[in-house]
């Protein structure tokens, strides 16, 4: 093997650091240095002979200023990044791939035996998770920094992606090439077929061997949960399903309503719901049990708080008032200065200037439509006349109504009315928007074209439900379905915040739900539950084949050694000898 014999660097800026031996002269130079010399009369006649300098001879002869520079000269080399370079062979390069789902959790130590015996004597090891989305862990480590990485390992609450994590292990072999090992149970997974991809990957010479630690057990969990939002109490049910041995399950309710306990006795593959109230805030169930997994046994429930709202009501007696009145947490007045509410609602049809500035100030309005010959400024369409005819109602963008059947409503006559630029079509009859909304100035207005006498919508029993969602939406009161989501999830936060996660806090921009609990984040708060059959089942499972990995191969390349250790070792041996002559000399 050949190697070059110049010694470059890799940070060559930090050269600039020799410039502090100048310093370090100066101060030899001006330091008094007192002696007790005899003084002979004879010296008188020395007078006239050249003598070197003694600041000079005490550089030239002071062992302390030597050491003091060589020291000063190998770190400021070290922290220059000297290396050589050479041709040579570089060892293999395997690429772990870890399954970390929520499965793994009952053979995880069998699954860091593997990665231990695999591991030993590899040159360079690179980890890559698979989790929902593949995450990488480590990149061309060495061993013991592969084995630290991997002893902070813990499978977490959600599905794994094996086949995404093996193409983000071939992408790090490059062109250079290696292994691909596969730890995994494979009792389940997500994304394409694991073999399928060994496959495709094995056609380019890369070997791929899958290892499977085995896993199995009994296991009960909680796999699915739903929440009725019926305005400030939610209404939630749990399934608690048993993959093993018949058993008695002891459960306990505990939130700001209290704690209760319960039992189900549940029989070998049976089921058994659970119902509750949830108060506003967190609300925790758990299966008090030790089995195979324990991210299945609890459930988070995010109730979001609401504080007491205001709302305006200017029209007649009839549904949209009943409805308001439905909604908890609000009082209605019928009279007022607009400035004292969260929310006016009006049918009046009169261009009010003053409810204009209210708009504009930050105010929220629903205007309900019922005078054809009636178009304020502050609307987000202008109004112009009546359509007597029945249309289909057509959802364009789902907003506040995403969950309801407006296709069901029976529409017999709308207000002729045209989008203003800005505004927002929520649903339209024949083109024409009959509900929509926009911002202007400060606030939000909404509009609703469709009249008790027009449709039908008034008399379903989604009316209210609609009244609900769309006051919550106007006052910024967080829909419960977005305080309450399943794990292996990601949230985009658009910006780089703090986030405490159930692991601890976080700092990201992009945030992946894969531990079930509570993630508090820029003002919000969502509890995130597993609610997967799937992956608490460990009684499936495929008979995988294992494969092997290719003859060993290995490359010559251009390898770099860095020297930056040996600098810092003869640093310190000179700072040894240093303080041994301070020691001599008795400082």
């Amino acid at each position: 093997m050949g190697v070059g014999l110049a010694m470059p660097f890799s940070s060559p800026l930090a050269l600039l650091g020799l410039l502090s031996v100048v310093p370090l002269i100066i101060l030899y130079m001006i330091r008094p240095k007192p002696r007790d010399l005899p003084f002979p009369s004879t010296a008188f006649i020395l007078e006239g002979e050249a003598k070197p300098s003694a600041s000079l001879s005490r550089l030239v002869t002071d062992p302390l200023f030597w050491t003091q520079l060589l020291v000063i000269v190998f770190l400021v080399i070290a922290a220059a990044g000297p290396y050589t370079e050479g041709r040579g062979i570089q060892g293999e390069h395997l690429v772990v791939v870890i399954d970390l789902s929520a499965s793994m959790e009952a053979s995880f130590d069998e699954a860091e035996a593997i990665f231990l015996r695999y591991s030993s004597g590899q040159d360079r090891i690179s980890i890559v998770l698979a989790e929902t989305i593949p995450l990488l862990a480590l990149r061309e480590g060495n061993e013991v920094q592969a084995r630290s990485a991997f002893s902070a390992l813990t499978p977490r609450a959600v599905s794994a992606d094996l086949s995404a994590g093996m193409v983000m292990g071939r992408s790090l072999l490059g062109a250079e090439g290696g292994q691909i090992l596969v730890i995994s149970d494979f009792i389940s997974w997500i994304g394409d077929d694991p073999e399928v991809t060994r496959g495709l990957i094995e056609t380019e010479g890369t070997g791929v061997v899958f290892v499977d630690t085995g896993g199995g057990g009994d296991n009960v969990g909680i796999v699915g949960g739903w929440i009725i939002d019926s305005g400030g109490i939610a209404n939630c049910s749990c399934l608690i399903r048993n993959y093993g041995r018949t058993r008695t399950v002891p459960i306990r309710i505990e939130g700001p309503g209290g704690t209760t306990t319960t039992t189900r006795t549940i029989g070998s593959g049976g089921e058994s719901y659970l119902t509750f109230d949830a108060s506003p805030g967190i609300t925790i169930v758990t299966l008090e049990v030790e089995d195979a997994i324990s991210s299945d046994n609890r459930a988070y429930v995010s109730v979001p708080e609401v504080r007491p709202r205001r709302a305006l009501y200017l029209g007649e007696e009839g549904a949209p008032l009943a409805a308001l009145r439905s909604i908890s947490g609000i009082e209605i007045g019928r009279s007022g200065d607009y400035g004292g509410f969260d929310l006016v609602v009006t049918d009046d049809s009169t261009n009010d200037g003053q409810l204009n500035r209210y708009v504009y100030g930050g105010g929220r309005v629903v205007y309900i439509g019922t005078n054809s010959s009636a178009s304020p400024e502050y609307l987000p369409v202008r109004i112009g006349g009546i359509v007597n005819e029945s249309a289909p109602l057509w959802r364009r963008n789902p907003a506040f109504t995403g969950d309801l059947h407006l296709d069901e409503v029976v529409v017999k006559g709308y207000l002729q009315a045209s989008p203003r630029r800005g505004s927002v079509t929520i649903a339209e009859a024949n083109g024409v928007p009959v509900i929509s909304y926009w911002r202007l100035g400060g606030g939000t207005v909404v509009y609703l074209g469709l009249s008790q006498e027009s449709s039908d919508f008034s008399q379903r029993p989604e009316y209210p439900l609609f009244w609900y969602k769309m006051t919550n939406w106007l006052t910024e009161v967080p829909d419960i379905s977005e305080s309450n989501r399943k794990t292996g999830e990601v949230i985009r936060l658009g910006e780089t915040a703090l986030v405490e996660a159930p692991g601890g806090r976080i700092s990201t921009d992009v945030l992946l739900l894969d531990r079930v609990g509570v993630y508090r984040f820029q003002g919000r708060t969502i509890a995130a539950n597993m609610y997967d059959p799937v992956e608490s089942n460990l009684q499936g499972g495929r008979t995988l084949n294992l494969g092997s990995f290719a003859s060993g191969r290995t490359s010559e390349k251009l390898v770099r050694k860095d020297l930056s250790g040996w600098m810092v070792l003869i640093a310190a041996a000179l700072i040894i000898l240093e303080l041994a002559i301070l020691r001599r000399r008795g400082r």
